[in-house]
């Protein structure tokens, strides 16, 4: 081999060389990138005020950002590979499981509340998951984002109450009644299941307000909603729907069993003494009317019941007062 041809096989090595080093240089700026991007959303992710995770497709982490490691009292290291039971009480870590297979098995987002006692505390935290896939589709895990809402959820469970509540007896008002009882109807009508209803309204209430006052017209009327309550079920929804009306709704509970129902309602009612009241002889009796229903086959919608029972109502209040009528 000439030397002419040893110096162009020596370049040409040099060149393939020069090629290799530049090529594996770039690489090793890409790893370098990738790495620095990497750290760069961690400690993104570590400024966040939210315990931001990740787990695997076996409900293992893999991830957790500076807040969860505090929370759990571990290392990132540490936390990898380690499930929820290590760090929440059976029961929170078997719902959080529960929601993480959901999440995968569905491979759709959800969200829920989740309570957890800490230190004789109750905290609340509202947690969002989705899925992971990598680049080319595949399942690899999920993360999720869980951030406290004690206070907010105590206030939304306080604004809902008093939504819901009437403020005087503590009894349903009737918007959640309507609400609770359409369900009622809907699943009565469903399983052919019996279904009843009652109206009640205090006698001559207008008299006790314009003799006695306001005040005791309200002490009127917790005690007959005091009564009603210690005469129905659990299952049974007694509600304040009005200023001295109130409706009870009786899940499978046939009309003639409501109406002997209504009949010990209004008997308790006749014989209690109003111990709060003055003794004076132009004191009205307190005694209540009461008009009953029960569902039918033709009816479209629970104001159909409700309409036959306001009539039975009307009917009581004009035959005398202190009486059950049955629509």
């Amino acid at each position: 081999m000439s030397i002419d041809n040893i110096a162009l096989l020596i370049t040409v090595l040099l060149g393939l060389i020069a090629l290799l080093m530049l090529f594996n240089l770039r690489e090793y700026h890409k790893t370098q990138s990738k790495k620095q991007q990497l750290n760069s959303y961690e400690q993104i992710l570590d400024q966040v005020g939210a315990y931001v995770y990740v787990k695997d497709v076996n409900c293992r982490y893999v991830y957790g950002n500076k807040l969860t490691l505090d929370y759990f009292g571990v290392t990132q290291e540490q936390l990898k590979g380690t499930r929820d039971q290590q760090y929440f009480p059976s029961v929170v870590a078997d719902v959080l499981q529960r929601n993480d297979r959901k999440v995968l098995s569905k491979k759709q987002k959800m969200t829920d509340d989740i309570k957890v006692d800490s230190n004789g505390q109750q905290l609340v935290f509202h947690e969002v998951k989705q899925p992971l896939f990598n680049k080319k589709g595949k399942l690899i895990g999920l993360i999720g984002i869980s951030t406290e809402i004690t206070e907010e959820y105590h206030l939304r469970s306080e604004l809902e109450q008093l939504a819901n509540t009437d403020p005087l007896t503590d009894l349903f008002n009737r918007r959640s009644f309507t609400a609770f009882s359409e369900h009622e109807f809907s699943r009565a009508m469903r399983y052919f299941s019996p279904l009843s209803l009652m109206m009640i309204d205090i006698d001559l209430f207008k008299n006790v307000n314009d003799t006695y006052g306001h005040l005791v017209g309200d002490e009127v009327i917790k005690r007959v909603a005091s009564i009603c309550d210690e005469h129905i079920r659990e299952s049974d929804i007694l509600a304040r729907i009005g200023g001295e009306e109130f409706a009870i709704l009786l899940p499978d509970t046939d009309l003639d069993s409501a109406f002997k129902l209504a009949e010990r309602l209004r008997l308790a009612q006749q014989n209690h003494q109003e111990t709060f009241l003055p003794i004076n002889d132009n004191l009205p009796q307190i005694t209540i009317s009461i008009g009953v229903s029960s569902i039918h086959a033709k009816d479209k919608s629970f104001a159909d019941m409700f309409a036959r029972a306001d009539k039975a109502l009307y009917s009581s209040k004009h035959i005398g007062r202190n009486s059950v009528n049955v629509a």
